[in-house]
């Protein structure tokens, strides 16, 4: 009797450490822990992704072709930390366009810091690693039969011309 509560608590001890193995190289079925890192690191979130990401995402949105350029902005170094995208859509669908294109936006993990309306402004600010994207619905009468759209990323510690800041910052 002796040798076989031995032999179980052996079978025991060598069964526990077997599972403890396992279940930390993951080889058995776990419904909680965290997941699995990437094997793929996360790509750098540059000026250039950012407008890409931008202006994908207002085409899907049905925002139209937009234009990115910075002309007839003040000259310096702050152009390379920020990536504007304005267009013109429909006054039909404009508002639509726009909070589809904010939808889209947030089902790529730009999370929303305000939201407000403001006269004939709708105003939405997102932020994500390290940007914040002002997203701008202009409604003003007498424009023609299109609205303007603007969507402008502004990295983190940019540091912008007053003349530039007062359009892309949250007037609230």
């Amino acid at each position: 009797m002796r040798g076989t509560r031995r032999g179980t608590a052996a079978v025991a001890v060598v069964a526990a450490g077997f599972m403890t193995v396992t279940a930390g190289c993951g080889l058995t079925d776990e419904s909680e822990g965290a997941p699995a890192p990437s094997p793929e690191p996360t790509p750098a979130f540059t000026t250039q992704t950012v407008a890409d990401e931008i202006a994908g995402l207002a085409l899907a949105g049905g925002l139209p072709e937009g234009d990115t350029s910075t002309a007839g902005l003040p000259k310096g170094a702050w152009r390379t930390c920020v990536a504007p995208w304005t267009g013109d859509a429909p006054a039909a669908g404009a508002a639509d366009a726009f909070e589809a294109t904010v939808m889209r936006l947030r089902q790529h993990d730009w999370e929303i810091v305000s939201s407000h309306a403001e006269q004939e402004i709708t105003y939405r600010t997102l932020a994500k690693r390290g940007w914040k994207l002002y997203a701008r619905h202009y409604t003003g009468e007498g424009a023609g039969a299109g609205q303007t759209v603007a969507l402008t990323a502004v990295e983190d510690g940019c540091r912008l011309p007053k003349r530039v800041r007062g359009d892309y910052e949250d007037p609230a």
